[in-house]
């Protein structure tokens, strides 16, 4: 089980993106993995997503109903998820090739995975993630459906904003993996799923904006 993501008021910071690379060679590979190194050497800072991000709630320390269970989504590409896993090793004093973090990424070559990070509905709701619905990502033309969903544990998590109540609820995240065809890797189209309040997302995806 791939762990959980830090906080999404680390996560949302600051970062830079190019195209998406369906495939790294040696320079990209090397590239991510001195990226996820340097980044965990300032470890006040968390691992930047804000350039991946393809969707976030105004505030992520505040509750509104309006906004259904889904508190962020963003994009995973095969240099986003070498250079995590590089951040990851280097955080967590677990020295690893650039090799062995691309292969710890679990994405494949011409693989693209969507994130959703979510919160139950109430203060005591640990299953919401069992009720998100499946996933459809359509580029150009093209309906694809994922190869993989994956569903994280759950932790208790603090929205200190939150107006009328204390602000705790269960967190997790849906990991929603698809692969790409040859001819779609600089494709536009949207990514479609319904939450577990039955709020439905149809966000846009740009994959020439993510590398």
């Amino acid at each position: 089980m791939r762990p959980l993501l830090p906080p999404l008021f680390a996560l949302l910071s600051a970062s830079s993106a190019l195209a998406y690379v369906p495939v790294l060679n040696a320079a990209l590979l090397q590239s991510a993995f001195s990226e996820g190194q340097h980044l965990a050497e300032n470890r006040d800072s968390g691992y930047p997503l804000k350039a991946y991000t393809l969707y976030a709630v105004p505030d992520t320390l505040k509750l509104e109903p309006q906004n259904g269970t889904v508190d962020a989504v963003t994009i995973g590409t095969p240099y986003e998820r070498t250079r995590y896993e590089s951040f990851l090793s280097k955080y967590g004093e677990d020295p690893v090739t650039p090799q062995q973090a691309r292969q710890r990424a679990e994405l494949p070559d011409y693989g693209v995975e969507f994130i959703v990070f979510a919160h139950g509905l109430r203060p005591d709701d640990q299953t919401f993630l069992d009720h998100f619905s499946a996933a459809r990502l359509r580029l150009g033309n093209v309906n694809l459906r994922p190869v993989a969903t994956q569903k994280s544990e759950v932790s208790l998590s603090s929205y200190p904003r939150t107006v009328g109540e204390t602000g705790f609820r269960f967190t997790g995240t849906v990991t929603y993996r698809f692969q790409l065809p040859r001819n779609l890797t600089a494709a536009k189209g949207t990514l479609s799923f319904t939450d577990a309040s039955g709020k439905a997302f149809t966000l846009p995806v740009n994959l020439a904006l993510y590398r």
